[in-house]
């Protein structure tokens, strides 16, 4: 797994460094080590619109013009997150690119912690599991009120929208869960429910963890939040509950589910409810409510050559990766 990182991470770092008239990674890392004062190198994980840079306590990116940070919105998030996510500044530009500091999270992204997390039956995944939900339990209770939200009304018509055209265009088997959903939409869009900001890419290169302990250190890459339904992002941890793996003879990727899966996810939810408190059979209702629908409209797309968004096919890599996780926790599918 290391040498795949290593080797996606050189290609990235290249391709952003290809675009003309922008600083060098050079340059980049010796104006990391000016606003740090501390030696800097390369993060081990990187992503395809900055170039980040560790150095000592402190973490320095460089973010492409189409990917600046909306430092004011990202305040009320950091207050959502207190203690799970790095509290990001301002360090002006550098040539096109924006330079941002935050503190350095520590530990090691998901997917290099594997090993130690899986061993011993996933002694060590337990404590990440129970970490991650009390993080997003923690924008339940401390979403800030001057947070902008969006409109409810327009929240329902557009997931409305969108999960018709997903029961249209989506495989059959997919079709009873689609259209339970919509005519519950009503129930996470109406205005007792909280919204909350939602990371929408919770992979495992944004997690990081205690390989040692299991502790979850911190949650990167904010750059796409968005305001939502509480639960939308709760279909993040079926990534920690197994692994994605090709099927070479027919080109699918599996999310193949680790043994005692079923556990893992119980004591996930356990402790998600207990950090909540007060959790009605209703409010879990609409928690699952809220999961499936994230998963759909995370996991059933697919874009076409102009940029358009279209229900994904049988060959699309997010629809066997929703495939697997409906047959392990829908009943209905």
């Amino acid at each position: 797994m290391e040498r795949v990182i290593a080797a996606l991470t050189a290609s990235q770092i290249s391709r952003f460094f290809s675009a003309n008239g922008r600083p060098t990674q050079q340059e980049c890392d010796k104006l990391a080590e000016r606003i740090t004062g501390q030696p800097a190198m390369p993060a081990p994980v990187q992503g395809g619109s900055s170039y980040t840079v560790i150095a000592g306590d402190y973490v320095i990116q460089f973010r492409a013009p189409n990917a600046v940070l909306n430092l004011e919105f990202l305040g009320h998030v950091e207050k959502a997150y207190h203690g799970f996510m790095p509290c990001h500044s301002d360090s002006g530009t550098f040539g096109e690119l924006f330079v941002y500091k935050m503190r350095n999270v520590g530990g090691v992204s998901l997917y290099l912690a594997r090993g130690s997390l899986y061993e011993n039956d996933c002694f060590l995944l337990r404590e990440t599991i129970m970490d991650f939900a009390r993080f997003f339990a923690s924008a339940w209770h401390k979403t800030p009120m001057a947070i902008p939200l969006p409109d409810r009304r327009l929240l329902h018509c557009k997931y409305t929208s969108q999960l018709s055209q997903l029961s249209a265009g989506l495989p059959e088997r997919f079709r009873s869960v689609l259209n339970r959903l919509i005519p519950r939409l009503r129930y996470i869009t109406a205005v007792e429910w909280p919204l909350v900001p939602n990371h929408i890419d919770l992979l495992e290169n944004n997690i990081h963890v205690d390989p040692s302990t299991g502790k979850l250190t911190g949650i990167c890459d904010w750059a796409g939040t968005e305001i939502s339904p509480f639960g939308m992002s709760l279909g993040a941890v079926e990534n920690m509950l197994g692994i994605p793996k090709l099927d070479r003879e027919s080109g699918r990727t599996d999310h193949v589910y680790h043994a005692n899966h079923r556990e893992l996810r119980g004591l996930f939810y356990d402790e998600l409810y207990s950090a909540i408190g007060s959790v009605s059979d209703r409010d879990k209702e609409r928690i699952e409510d809220a999961r499936l629908v994230g998963l759909f409209l995370t996991n059933a797309w697919r874009y076409d050559e102009a940029g358009n968004q279209l229900p994904a096919g049988e060959e699309e890599h997010g629809l066997q990766h929703l495939d697997a996780v409906l047959r392990a926790t829908c009943d209905e599918y």
